[in-house]
């Protein structure tokens, strides 16, 4: 009897012994593993791409790309690319210009000196612009001439339009001309036509190639022109001076490629003289000035 229960007792403790076995394995397992909530907490470590420095280079980023080897030669300087890329006025210089009132229909036109302004302009008058263009340069220049104006003393230019607008005193102009039929007359010039080189009047100075110019007498700006290099032109644009124009005033004219300022750019100059005296026909009198008069009711007395 004795002999049964000291039996059992052994089987009982080799029974017990592999469980705690097991559950002493899986507690190490258990506390060797990470913990889920301490992954989910940890910080990444900063990268280039995700945490920026602190502190700021001190090597600029444009010096690092400029010192970059080339192909193409050697890498100008910061300080040479931004004189490059100065803005300025581009394009064909201009440097003289002739001006001529166009006295009637089909007459000859007498030019004034070089570079003279019209001091007696008046309204109703037809006036040429001639301007000298030229490309001293290495590299062709094409421009559209174009024509524009402002009050002398004011500040914007405004291109002279090509149609006659109520407020402003100048628009481009149509010339009549002589018809070269066998009875005379006359005619209305087109828009536009060729400067032959053996009839321009600003002379050549500076040198170079000759290129045909072109009259305006319609067109703003004009038909665009190509100069090559070392060659000049003559721009020419015929001009009406509307009642809109100011009696003793002076106004300025200028050439630009389409509203860009073109190097040199020299202004001519007409001003306009007093009004015309008023002449009066056999028989007519001078009047008085008097006052408005007063509105009447629709049975004709007055208020």
């Amino acid at each position: 009897m004795n002999n049964d229960k000291a039996r059992r007792v052994r089987v009982r403790a080799v029974v017990a012994y592999p469980a705690l076995s097991v559950a002493i394995v899986v507690s190490v397992a258990l506390l060797s593993a990470p913990s889920p909530v301490m992954a989910l907490g940890e910080t990444p470590t900063p990268t280039t791409t995700t945490a920026p420095s602190a502190a700021p280079s001190t090597t600029p980023q444009v010096t690092t790309t400029l010192s970059a080897p080339t192909t193409s030669g050697p890498t100008p300087s910061p300080t040479a690319l931004s004189s490059s890329s100065a803005a300025g006025p581009q394009g064909a210089p201009v440097d003289h210009h002739m001006l001529a009132r166009i006295q009637r229909a089909g007459a000859s036109v007498k030019y004034l000196a070089v570079d003279a302004s019209i001091t007696d302009a008046s309204q109703f008058q037809s006036v040429r612009m001639r301007f000298k263009l030229h490309n001293s340069g290495a590299a062709p220049i094409t421009a559209a001439p174009q024509l524009e104006y402002r009050l002398q003393g004011s500040v914007g230019y405004t291109v002279v339009p090509e149609a006659l607008l109520k407020g402003i005193p100048f628009r481009v102009d149509r010339e009549w001309v002589r018809s070269g039929a066998a009875g005379g007359g006359t005619k209305q010039s087109p828009l536009g036509e060729d400067i032959a080189v053996a009839k321009f009047l600003t002379g050549s100075q500076g040198g170079g190639l000759a290129m045909t110019g072109h009259h305006s007498m319609g067109a703003n700006p004009d038909q665009p022109i190509t100069l090559p290099s070392d060659s000049y032109t003559e721009q020419e644009f015929t001009v009406l001076v509307t009642m809109d124009a100011k009696y003793l005033s002076s106004y300025e004219f200028r050439i630009t490629n389409g509203h860009t300022m073109l190097a040199g750019t020299q202004v001519a100059t007409i001003r306009l003289g007093p009004p015309p005296a008023l002449r009066l026909s056999p028989g007519q009198h001078v009047g008085v000035a008097v006052e408005a008069p007063k509105p009447a009711r629709r049975n004709g007395a007055v208020k």
